[in-house]
């Protein structure tokens, strides 16, 4: 019996080690991975607008008002935008007139960023650019409403951005 209350010992002793072990493990926050999505740390844009389609005027759809509506949601967010930015927002509006009084517009979003690789292959530097973030919509309406319900539309692009670009921070 002697030789048993020392093998006993030790078994409590372990296992009071492994307790603290495991409590000690659990109190500890797990090692942080990496953190954000591919807008991560984005503070400033570039925000172009490309050239509109020829009927995007008979809808009432101008590139000055096209970039006034994508811009609003983003300075609300204090979002920064500049002539120059290593993430750049293209904003395209195509629109067709339909029956001399109805307007289709495809209005689409995309974020990219430039980038600059070594190829190893052909042994050259290329450059390319990475999509980051991309949303569109379709508005068919009539003539006389379209610019609104488009303007309103490029805002829901933007702030469709400006929810993934929170989700990536």
């Amino acid at each position: 019996m002697i030789l048993l209350l020392p093998r006993l010992m030790t078994a409590a002793l372990i296992l009071t080690v492994f307790a603290a072990t495991a409590q000690a493990q659990s109190d500890t926050p797990a090692p942080a991975g990496p953190s954000g999505g591919p807008l991560a740390g984005v503070s400033v844009l570039q925000l172009v607008v490309a050239p509109l389609s020829a009927d995007s005027a008979t809808c009432g759809l101008e590139a000055g008002l096209v970039e006034e509506s994508f811009q609003q949601p983003l300075k609300l967010e204090n979002i920064g935008l500049q002539k120059s930015a290593h993430v750049r927002i293209i904003v395209k509006a195509t629109s067709v007139v339909y029956q001399d009084n109805v307007c289709i517009s495809n209005i689409e979003a995309v974020a990219v960023q430039n980038t600059r690789y070594f190829d190893r292959k052909t042994e050259t530097e290329r450059a390319g650019q990475v999509l980051l973030w991309s949303e569109s919509g379709l508005f068919v309406t009539d003539q006389r409403d379209h610019v609104v319900l488009t303007n309103i539309g490029f805002r829901d692009l933007a702030r469709s951005f400006i929810r993934k670009w929170k989700i990536d921070q």
